[in-house]
C-alpha cells in the first residue's frame, strides 16, 4: 500500500472513530436526558411497569452517586473526541463499573425508544473501544498533538 493511500485511510479511520463517538454521546444523552421528559413515546404500560425500574436495588438509583456516575461517559466521549489517552480509560473504567453495578442496581425495565438507543450507545461503546485499544488508531492516543 502506498503513502497516499496509507494516508487517506488513516484519514478515514479517524473520521469514522469520530462519527462513532459522536453517534454514542448523542446515544447516551437521549437516553440520560431526552427520553425521561417524553412520556409519550412510551405506552401507558411500559409508563406504568416502568415504575418498577430499580426495584430490589441494593443502590438507589438517583443517589448523587450514582448521577455522577451516569455523566462520566460525556466527560471520556469529550477526551476520546481529541484522542485524548485519559478519554478511552475514563470509558473503559465506566463500563466496567456499570457491568459490576448492574448486579446492584435491580431490576431494569425499559420501553422499546429506551431498549433502541440504550443497545445502540452499547454498540458504539463496544466499537469505540476495540478502535481505541486494539485496532493501529490505538497509536493516535499515544502521539503528541501540536496545537
Amino acid at each position: 500500500m502506498g503513502l497516499q493511500e496509507r494516508a487517506f485511510c488513516r484519514t478515514a479511520m479517524i473520521a469514522s472513530f469520530r462519527a462513532m463517538v459522536v453517534g454514542a454521546f448523542l446515544a447516551h444523552a437521549t437516553v440520560l436526558f431526552v427520553l425521561p421528559q417524553m412520556p409519550s413515546v412510551f405506552s401507558s404500560y411500559s409508563l406504568e411497569l416502568m415504575k418498577y425500574g430499580g426495584h430490589g436495588a441494593r443502590v438507589a438509583m438517583n443517589h448523587p452517586i450514582i448521577v455522577v456516575l451516569y455523566l462520566i461517559p460525556f466527560v471520556a466521549f469529550f477526551g476520546l473526541y481529541f484522542f485524548k489517552n485519559w478519554g478511552r480509560y475514563l470509558l473503559a473504567s465506566f463500563l466496567a463499573l456499570v457491568l459490576i453495578g448492574s448486579f446492584f442496581f435491580g431490576v431494569s425495565i425499559s420501553g422499546p425508544p429506551e431498549t433502541f438507543f440504550g443497545h445502540a450507545a452499547s454498540l458504539l461503546d463496544g466499537g469505540i473501544m476495540a478502535l481505541a485499544f486494539l485496532s493501529p488508531l490505538r497509536d493516535q492516543f499515544a502521539a503528541p498533538r501540536s496545537s
